[in-house]
């Protein structure tokens, strides 16, 4: 029974009469058309989790890999990297993923931007390549590289600056399609945002834990902390600048700059070293008076460097008048990431909170001094005026006894007692003398000395037996200054290449001859042809009319005895 119009139409159910194969091939369009929305929508909703997982994140690491593991999911690529563009417009930092472990060793070097990879540099807008082998920017890959196809590289910009590159290779659909290169560019625009907020949020936690430094450092130097001064400022300089080695660099009175303490990674290897003021970053800081920051320091200050950095920091130790003291450095091996401008100001900062600080420090133990000294004198006085005076009529009297004593061992025993205590008047006296003579001139060699012996105490790791004589007076500056230069010298010698336990420290005057001995029971001097730093001393004791021997004590290790007219 077939329906009439009039029951189609109630029916509500009309066909154009059209070919039943043209009615099918419009189903299958409807059908595709509904499957690319739901495509569509799915990649969406790809983007809007990726957006999520990347903006979830403050620490600037995890923003980044964050990025490439959600570019790699979205698009379907193999291999995902990113590169940082540093300020000399090369990649100063490479991330990836996709790639084994052993495949990265095999390649060894990671990319600085050559190539496809450059190209983008140069020209920072997206770029979709089918076949990376047919482009005529290409330059191949190194050997043991895994062999990449398609390629889309996307800018990522933070505030219209470029920050660096995303690269995805190997699509899993054989090429990146213009919808592909969408998604990345908006990924791209949030992760720009992100990796801004990370920095940023990096930014005030280094601030406040550069804060925390200063305010540390202040207080321990202030209140004399058990740790040794310079331990401690390169301590928190090495913590607060997250390197992996800090160094302290200050003046010789030879002229030379040298490396007096170290912490980290190469510090046994660097501590008494000369500056190459031509060929380190050190020396540069030391001539400008600036704060200065490398990416790459074996490209750009110390191509023949025996020691591996790959960034570092240099800021100046400047006295009142603007004059270079010292020098702060801090480094990080090659696994690590460069260090930024922001960090070069905060380590600026600490300098010179911790410049201040030391110079509180000095100028206290310099009224400790002054309190010592007067201290002294008073000592002085009391044993003058009271004790000398007791002992000498305790002597009186028992040698005026001894002639009515007819026992003669009794006798002789009184008068030996009389001779202990002249010997101990004898002694008492010598005291007296070397108690008020500790402010020895203007020049302050006592007090130099005792400086360069803390010094040095943190190199040798422990502190030396020290006996400081007097020197009668004031002392004229270039025989004070050479006294000060060898035992820094004899110090640093002892401290570099002997092994010592123990060393003693002793300075000795009279009228004619001033004698430096400083004695240590490491290894024995050996070659003397290495230590370059007793010609030296030779000089200094032979233009005052003095002379330099080596020697060797008789338990072993080394004697160095060092002796100067003690007036012209």
């Amino acid at each position: 029974m077939t329906d009439s119009p009039d029951n189609e139409e109630a029916s509500g159910l009309t066909f154009p009469e059209l070919p039943k194969m043209r009615l099918e091939e419009l189903l299958e369009q409807l059908g595709d058309r509904a499957r690319d929305v739901l495509k569509a929508q799915g990649r969406l909703r790809a983007l809007i989790r990726a957006n999520s997982l990347v903006a979830g994140e403050l620490s600037l690491r995890s923003v980044l890999r964050h990025i490439l593991t959600a570019a790699r999911e979205l698009v379907g690529a193999n291999y995902a990297a990113l590169g940082v563009i540093g300020q000399d417009g090369v990649l100063e930092e490479f991330l990836h993923v996709g790639m084994d472990q052993e495949v990265v060793d095999r390649i060894g070097d990671l990319p600085r931007g050559q190539g496809i990879l450059g190209l983008l540099i140069r020209h920072p807008v997206p770029v979709r390549i089918p076949d990376l082998r047919d482009h005529p920017a290409a330059v191949g890959f190194p050997p043991h590289h895994p062999p990449m196809g398609s390629f889309l590289g996307v800018p990522i910009r933070i505030r219209e600056k470029v920050f660096g590159n995303l690269y995805l290779t190997e699509s899993a659909h054989g090429e990146f399609t213009l919808e592909d290169e969408q998604l990345v560019v908006a990924l791209a625009g949030s992760a720009g945002v992100a990796i801004d907020n990370a920095r940023l949020y990096q930014e005030v936690e280094q601030r406040g834990q550069w804060l925390a430094a200063s305010t540390d450092v202040t207080r321990q130097l202030l209140t004399e902390g058990d740790e040794a001064p310079l331990e401690l400022v390169l301590r928190y300089a090495a913590q607060g600048a997250d390197a992996d080695v800090a160094s302290l660099i200050l003046p010789e009175d030879t002229g030379e700059w040298i490396v007096r303490a170290s912490s980290g990674v190469y510090a046994d290897e660097v501590v008494g070293q000369v500056v190459d003021l031509d060929r380190t970053l050190a020396g540069r800081v030391i001539r400008s008076g600036k704060p200065a920051i490398v990416t790459d320091y074996q490209r750009d200050v110390h191509p023949a460097g025996a020691i591996s950095v790959h960034t570092a920091l240099a800021v100046p130790l400047l006295a009142e008048d603007d004059a270079v003291i010292g020098v702060i450095t801090v480094a990080r091996t090659p696994d690590r990431p460069p260090f930024t401008p922001a960090q070069l100001e905060q380590l600026a900062g600490f300098t010179g909170h911790v410049g201040m600080a030391m110079a509180l420090a000095r100028a206290r133990a310099d009224q400790d001094v002054l309190r010592t000294v007067e201290d002294h004198d008073r000592i002085a006085a009391d044993l003058h005026d009271h004790v000398i005076q007791e002992l000498f009529a305790t002597g009186m009297g028992l040698q005026s006894l001894a002639p009515r004593i007819r026992d003669a061992d009794v006798q002789s025993q009184v008068l030996g007692y009389v001779d202990s205590l002249d010997a101990t008047i004898r002694r008492i006296r010598t005291t007296i003398f070397q108690l008020r003579s500790g402010k020895v001139g203007a020049d302050g060699v006592r007090r130099r000395l005792l400086e360069v012996i803390s010094e040095q105490s943190t190199a040798l790791g422990f502190a030396p037996d020290t006996d400081l004589a007097s020197f009668g007076g004031d002392l004229p500056d270039a025989l004070a200054d050479d006294i000060v230069a060898v035992v820094r010298e004899a110090l640093s010698n002892a401290a570099r290449h002997a092994a010592a336990s123990t060393v003693g420290v002793h300075v000795a005057a009279d009228a004619a001859t001033i004698v430096v001995e400083v004695i240590d029971n490491g290894r024995g001097i050996g070659d003397t042809s290495r230590l370059s730093g007793l010609s030296n001393l030779r000089q200094r004791a032979e233009r005052h009319g003095g002379s330099l021997d080596i020697g060797s004590p008789p338990g072993g290790g080394t004697h160095l005895h060092w002796t100067a007219r003690n007036r012209p």
